[in-house]
């Protein structure tokens, strides 16, 4: 029998807080987070398949292959972030230059030419594509390893997501308009009454336009105000601390990789991603499909509604979930989102039905957005995100949360700080599902028979997407349910690891 048994150290921990402006700045990198995650692989798939009609399996390829490297190279960039000196830190050039390329690297992926073959069409959006999550790497990594050394409080981390995630959710919100943005606007500017009109070449002119928009302010402009506003906390003590000591790219990950806790949440973010990226993408085909008989500005509009509903109901649910991890714990608020992705699938099964919407939506005036207002009312699509809106937001605040407790763990055994490399193995692995569920989507959608030249599908094909849809989020999330049961790091593990740390320092 082991005699020895470790004592707390006895070394009184302070409430650490941020002030409420600075947690918000430093959160608008959430946004350029947000639009760089979700605007090429939601516009690219309604831009290839929807509009240039390639087939949806290529597309699904298409889309996971820079999603594949992005998650292969955010290790490289995590380490070399962690490595990094320089007077302005470790984190904050990396996100400086990584917003500076996002925003050029994403206005030119939509430049793709129109005359080209789809093999053509397929090798610019892969190579543009390729360039532009390199840069996303870059900012990416180092600004979410700024974010988990910015307080060493184990509640307080939590909030400082909240924030992020705030700014990410109004991402959300803007990201899926992109498209109906577009074509409303060339719609306006040629003086057409509707979208249905305009040839190939004019929504190309009106995606390329909002584009370019969307990457200067939303990933440029937002994207590099982190560098200027957030502080790298125990930057210069943990230089002293390992004397010019630096691991290996190798040694680094194989450390990250041993430590339980981060290959649980691993599994964690792999299993619920896939779940939600299954789920939203056959919504939206649904609702171009099922709902609005093939009408793509329709449908996308909708698509569009139910997105800023997912995003709003986010938003308000990130105070709900800081105060519940506050209460309990955070492995207690996981629970709490998984059990409600669970209601959630069942509840569409029976919202996305033919009938629900059979209008577009219009807000020109106040008279047209309260007919609007109660068409959606009718439509029932917003029990939708009113019920899984907390899930993402969970995900989000909750995963980048526990990390940053993993950081902690990590440095007491063995010795330095790997915020960007834990980071890393994360973002790999919220990229890596995210392209294996864009490949299961493709393979899905050829297997039940669907075929994007066609408005109307079969009823079997409609039936596939509904069973994948709802089937393909519920599952997984059971799976998350009992995985959570055995989770190491626990409210008290965690705060005993900043103890034994802030002994080790004098309590710096």
């Amino acid at each position: 029998m082991n005699q020895f048994v470790e004592r707390p150290v006895a070394v009184e921990t302070k409430r650490e807080t941020l002030t409420v402006a600075k947690k918000l700045a430093v959160g608008t990198g959430g946004l350029a987070v947000s639009l760089g995650n979700q605007s090429v692989r939601v516009t690219g798939q309604g831009v290839l398949n929807m509009i240039l009609h390639i087939n949806a399996l290529w597309v699904g390829l298409v889309l996971a292959v820079p999603l594949f490297w992005d998650a292969m190279i955010d290790p490289v960039v995590g380490h070399i972030s962690d490595n990094f000196r320089s007077r302005f830190g470790r984190r904050r050039p990396f996100i400086v230059l990584g917003a500076l390329l996002m925003g050029l690297a994403f206005a030119s992926i939509w430049m793709v030419p129109l005359g080209w073959s789809d093999v053509g069409k397929l090798a610019w959006f892969t190579v543009t594509s390729l360039l532009f999550y390199t840069a996303y790497s870059i900012f990416s990594v180092p600004y979410f390893g700024l974010t988990y050394e910015m307080t060493p409080d184990y509640d307080e981390r939590t909030s400082v997501q909240g924030f992020v995630t705030l700014w990410n959710r109004l991402g959300e919100m803007s990201y899926m308009g992109l498209i109906p943005f577009s074509l409303t606007f060339i719609a306006w500017k040629y003086g057409y009454s509707d979208t249905t009109r305009l040839t190939t070449p004019e929504r190309m002119e009106g995606i390329r336009t909002i584009a370019a928009v969307y990457g200067f302010l939303g990933m440029t402009i937002f994207g590099m105000l982190p560098a200027f506003v957030g502080k790298e906390r125990l930057y210069e003590t943990n230089i002293r601390e390992q004397r010019g000591k630096k691991d290996s790219f190798w040694r680094s990950a194989k450390l990250a990789l041993q430590n339980r806790a981060c290959v649980y949440l691993v599994i964690l973010t792999v299993s619920a991603i896939i779940a939600g990226v299954i789920a939203a993408n056959m919504d939206w085909y649904l609702l171009i499909y099922y709902l609005s008989d093939g009408n793509i500005a329709l449908g996308t509009q909708w698509k569009l509604i139910v997105t800023i509903g997912y995003a709003a109901t986010g938003i308000l649910g990130i105070p709900f979930v800081v105060w519940l991890t506050g209460k309990m714990s955070k492995i207690r608020g996981l629970q709490f989102v998984y059990c409600m992705e669970v209601v959630n699938s069942i509840i569409r099964w029976f919202v996305y039905q033919p009938g629900r919407i059979q209008e577009a939506l219009h807000w020109g005036s106040l008279a047209q957005a309260a007919e609007s207002l109660a068409v959606i009312g009718k439509s029932l699509i917003w029990l939708d995100p009113l019920t899984g809106g907390i899930f993402w937001i969970g995900i989000g605040i909750l995963g980048q949360s526990m990390t940053a407790d993993i950081c902690d763990e990590d440095e007491l055994k063995n010795g330095h700080r790997r915020e960007g490399m834990f980071g890393a193995v994360y973002s790999w692995a919220t990229k890596a599902s995210i392209a294996l569920g864009f490949v299961v989507v493709g393979f899905v959608l050829n297997l039940i028979g669907f075929d994007p030249a066609l408005s109307a599908q079969t009823p079997s094909t409609y039936l596939g997407m509904r069973i994948a849809m709802c089937f393909g989020a519920a599952i997984p999330s059971l799976f998350c349910l009992l995985l959570l049961r055995s989770y190491p790091l626990t409210r008290e593990k965690s705060n005993e690891n900043r103890r034994k740390l802030d002994a080790q320092r004098g309590n710096v």
